[in-house]
């Protein structure tokens, strides 16, 4: 057995990270004697907006990792590269790069050779599931690649193929945590906190949000135009949110909870929170804008943010359990945000969060909400204000 297979079937395993392993990988095949200057993998995967991701080694520069949109302009260029030829199971595709360019080559072969690449071969990596993968190895040696080097390079696949297929199995359920549970919480998950009432109590910022007149829309639209507005709802909403380092921890129907944990100061987290918030709101705003030109329904909607302590971990059945945040606090945010109707208004802040974000604001007087013990004070941020039409 080759030292090189004998290392992927072994040590190699060690490397959960595909960037380490291709790094030690390449460096590997130098040890073995090959004068590998380059070396990329290449491993479709499920994920909402990512094709693929590829990592890149080059001797001297080290790893880089790229990631490929499922976009018509990525599909369109993978499919004039010999990677489309490794997905579909076909090769090796070995390219001679000292010889003159041909009509009609691979884009890719003329920016190797332009980088002093004399030799580049590419190789299906079959996984369990029948579907390819890529490996990809280039040299600068004047000779280009050798038999024997040739030999070792079919010898390996298999073993590439085990280390590849680990990563990318992991990376998939990664993907799929952060997707569907959150990163922090999908984080947890994968690290082994899947016990029903597991758990800790944090110090949070709670962001609520509720779309208005959600049946009057859902008997009004189509399901595709239902859809539409949802996702036009949600997406700016997501995207305020995560910019500030917040998670989104679940649709709630129409609803959206997010957190922001408490990982500096209070004032900091919530101004953070805020800043997301008025995100939310001029994103929702030019969305609004663009709805009216085309003759669409506005996104109407209320948003609340309260501080609290929060149970965080796992609730549910022995077979369903949900990531989420429970407790007094989260009902008190949802009763703030059901204000936002009645005082005519986008954005609502507790008192708490007003505190302890030190931060002015105008208020509008306290209330008695259902399930809450004591009246409420209630603010809203004195800039920008945003009331509801109508």
């Amino acid at each position: 057995m080759y030292p090189l297979i004998r290392w992927l079937m072994t040590d190699a395993r060690r490397h959960a990270d595909p960037n380490q392993f291709l790094e030690a990988f390449a460096n590997e095949l130098r040890a073995a004697g090959v004068d590998v200057a380059r070396v990329t993998t290449g491993v479709p995967i499920l994920h909402p907006q990512i094709f693929s991701f590829s990592g890149l080694w080059e001797l001297g520069k080290g790893t880089t990792e790229r990631f490929y949109r499922a976009s018509a302009a990525a599909m369109a260029t993978m499919s004039n590269s010999p990677i489309r030829i490794a997905y579909e199971g076909g090769g090796p595709s070995r390219f001679d790069l000292v010889a003159p360019k041909s009509e009609g080559e691979f884009p890719i072969l003329e920016e190797l050779r332009r980088d002093g690449y004399t030799d580049y071969v590419v190789y299906a990596v079959p996984f369990a599931d029948g579907s390819f993968k890529a490996l990809s190895l280039a040299t600068k040696n004047a000779r280009g690649f050798r038999d024997d080097e040739f030999s070792l390079f079919e010898a390996m696949i298999p073993a590439v193929a085990f280390n590849l297929e680990v990563q990318a199995l992991r990376r998939t359920a990664r993907t799929l945590l952060d997707t569907y549970v959150g990163q922090q919480s999908g984080g947890r998950v994968l690290e082994g906190q899947i016990q029903r009432g597991s758990g800790e109590t944090i110090r949070a910022v709670i962001w609520l949000c509720d779309l208005r007149g959600f049946t009057s829309l859902s008997e009004a639209l189509t399901r595709d135009a239902l859809i539409e507005l949802l996702n036009a709802y949600f997406g700016p909403m997501c995207d305020a949110v995560t910019a500030e380092g917040g998670e989104v921890l679940k649709f709630i129907g129409d609803a959206m909870l997010a957190i922001f944990p408490l990982r500096e100061d209070a004032a900091g987290t919530c101004a953070r929170a805020l800043a997301a918030a008025r995100r939310a709101q001029a994103a929702l705003a030019a969305e609004n804008e663009r709805r009216e030109a085309a003759r669409l329904p506005r996104i109407e909607y209320g948003l609340a943010l309260h501080i609290g302590d929060v149970m965080y971990g796992n609730i549910g059945s022995d077979i369903r359990l949900d990531f989420t945040v429970i407790g007094p606090a989260v009902n008190l945010t949802a009763r703030i945000e059901s204000m936002c109707r009645q005082l005519g208004q986008q954005l609502l802040l507790s008192s708490d969060f007003v505190k302890a974000g030190g931060m002015s604001a105008r208020s509008f007087g306290r209330h008695a909400l259902k399930g809450v013990g004591a009246d409420q004070e209630i603010f809203g941020p004195i800039s920008p204000a945003k009331v509801l039409p109508g």
